[in-house]
């Protein structure tokens, strides 16, 4: 058996120091009716973007999650979870009558990399927005990033892959 996956983590202990941030324009939580299954039982996901559509569309998705209350030091780990889950699919919004439906069938997908920044404790029982956009898809391969920001527009993480 080979390696399947290797993982590098930097750990900084919290500090008092400057915080600053650009501005960020944040929509309102969908309602219930842009519930969005994901298959992340129990979270709630809400979109008003449908990574399911055939139709070519921009490459960007805003999905909101919240989990139920968890402890503190969990939710790193489940944002960490659920920033890898809709990148791919991001990117190809852009190419018509295909969608992240379509992995396996119409094309092969594999992360090779996922990197994660937190820049403040999250808290994933409130709701987060995952913003995120692909600038490339060329030559087999797709690069995505998002912003993982609070309702009133904290940054909260940022990711790539």
């Amino acid at each position: 058996p080979g390696v399947i996956a290797t993982a590098s983590a930097s750990l900084h202990a919290e500090e008092d120091g400057l915080d600053q941030q650009s501005d960020f324009e944040v929509p309102s939580v969908p309602g219930a009716e842009h519930d969005t299954d994901l298959g992340l039982i129990p979270w709630t996901t809400r979109s008003v973007t449908d990574l399911e559509s055939p139709k070519a569309e921009p490459p960007e998705y805003d999905l909101w999650m919240r989990t139920p209350e968890v402890a503190p030091e969990l939710a790193p780990a489940l944002i960490a979870y659920a920033t890898d889950l809709t990148l791919i699919g991001t990117a190809v919004r852009r190419l018509d009558g295909i969608s992240q439906r379509d992995s396996r069938t119409a094309f092969t997908s594999a992360v090779t990399s996922h990197s994660l920044w937190f820049h403040r404790p999250p808290r994933t029982e409130d709701w987060l927005l995952l913003h995120q956009h692909s600038p490339i898809l060329a030559h087999g391969r797709c690069f995505g990033r998002g912003d993982v920001l609070t309702e009133d527009g904290a940054l909260v993480a940022s990711y790539a892959q």
